[in-house]
């Protein structure tokens, strides 16, 4: 045998007859991590979570010591209305929501290192910290939104609201039974107010204007974050916070701005053959066109009314003729 044939039969022999550490470990790498996140879930970043008044997921959560991505995505997947957002902190927690809320910051991902239980060859969030999934799979609703317009109300913003304090921004709260932006605006409408709030997620106050005890009460418009309860699609406030809805004052016709015209087109009172219209008199002559083509003029000494308007009115001459200074 030529020294080349037996070079090539060395080689073929060492690749079919590999170790089994060789070949378990080639194994191992092709195979994905059955802990990593569910198919369909992807990773969003690392945010900060206001422990425990401002969850940045707040809808459900469990604690498991064994706690990996696939465990927490799995547990916010299995609802029968898919959660679009679950995430793992502590090592051993896993939180799930409809949205991020607006108290989050999102950070650096290095900063969420804490190993998950399940395997610490995974990430599972910090102290204050989550690491955030979104589900993507089919059967998952939209990201909740405030709605611009619902009957006669339109969306005015955020707002601040105290609570366990009698200075709470809208004073009246209306329970209905499934809040959401179309019952809580109808509800109150129907009792008479101008203004609809939803806080919460599940609450409905009412108020014609903010309690002026309650002071300033601007918030940023991404704090209002959480989902209504009974339609997860809209935003109904959040904690201390209200989604405002108002009533627009309607704007009368009469108190809008008339332009000065001699045409018989401006906005003017209709006059009939047996009244006479007359302008207020000022220091400089002023003369008024009306439908029927009589003129008043009138100076700050003399009123000129045609005597034929006068006899056909059966209005006393004294209620029409203005005195003179």
């Amino acid at each position: 045998m030529s020294l080349s044939s037996f070079v090539f039969l060395a080689t073929v022999l060492s690749s079919s007859f590999a170790l089994p550490s060789d070949l378990n470990s080639r194994q191992t790498a092709a195979a994905p991590n059955p802990n990593a996140p569910l198919p369909g879930w992807t990773f969003v970043g690392c945010f900060t979570d206001a422990v425990p008044q401002q969850r940045t997921l707040q809808e459900h959560n469990i604690v498991n010591p064994g706690m990996t991505p696939a465990l927490c995505t799995e547990f916010c997947g299995n609802f029968s209305t898919p959660l679009n957002f679950a995430g793992t902190e502590f090592t051993d927690e896993c939180y799930c929501d409809f949205n991020i809320q607006g108290t989050a910051v999102k950070v650096n991902d290095t900063q969420c290192n804490f190993p998950c239980g399940g395997d610490s060859t995974i990430d599972c969030g910090g102290a204050s910290l989550i690491s955030v999934y979104q589900n993507s799979n089919t059967g998952v609703g939209p990201i909740p939104t405030n709605k611009a317009k619902v009957g006669n109300f339109v969306f005015s913003g955020c707002f601040k609201d105290v609570v366990g304090t009698s200075q709470r921004t809208l004073i009246q709260s209306i329970p209905i039974p499934g809040v959401t932006i179309e019952r809580c605006t109808t509800a109150c409408g129907a009792s008479g107010f101008t203004m609809a709030g939803l806080e919460f997620g599940q609450e409905c106050w009412c108020g014609n204007q903010f309690n002026p005890l309650a002071g300033n009460v601007t918030a940023a418009l991404t704090d209002c974050s959480r989902a209504c309860e009974a339609d997860h699609t809209e935003l109904c406030g959040a904690a201390n916070r209200l989604s405002v809805y108002t009533v627009p004052p309607v704007v009368s016709s009469s108190s809008a701005a008339v332009p000065h015209s001699s045409s018989s087109t401006s906005v003017a009172p209709t006059v009939s053959a047996s009244t006479v219209a007359i302008s207020s008199i000022s220091a400089a002559p002023t003369s008024t066109s009306v439908k029927t083509g009589t003129t008043v003029t009138a100076t700050a000494s003399t009123v000129v009314i045609p005597i034929t308007s006068i006899l056909s009115s059966p209005i006393p001459i004294s209620s029409i003729v203005p005195k003179l200074p």
